[in-house]
C-alpha cells in the first residue's frame, strides 16, 4: 500500500482558509484568479496541502502593476501608429 505524503492530503475550504490565514472571499479570489488550483469533490473544495503552499510562493502583479503594464502597452502602441502615420504622411 502506497505512503500518502503530507502534500497528498486534500484540505477543506475552512481548513485551506486557516492554513493560509485568509478569509473565504480571499480563498475564492485566488482560485477564480488561477492562482491556487481547488478541486470540487460532490458539493464542496478541496485542496492539496501542496497547491496551497505554491500558492503562498507565487508572486502575482498587484492591479496597480497590472494596469501600469496595460497602459504602457496601450501607450506603445500608439506611439508606434503614430509613428507609422507620420512617415507614410511625409512620404
Amino acid at each position: 500500500m502506497p505512503v500518502m505524503q503530507d502534500d497528498d492530503v486534500l484540505l477543506t475550504f475552512k481548513e485551506a482558509m486557516n492554513y493560509l490565514r485568509v478569509s473565504r472571499s480571499t480563498l475564492y479570489r485566488l482560485m477564480w484568479s488561477g492562482q491556487l488550483t481547488g478541486h470540487k469533490v460532490g458539493s464542496t473544495w478541496r485542496f492539496y496541502r501542496g497547491d496551497l503552499r505554491a500558492c503562498v510562493g507565487r508572486e502575482t502583479p498587484t492591479p496597480v502593476a497590472k494596469l501600469q503594464a496595460k497602459l504602457q502597452s496601450r501607450l506603445s502602441a500608439q506611439n508606434s501608429q503614430n509613428q507609422n502615420a507620420t512617415t507614410a504622411h511625409n512620404s
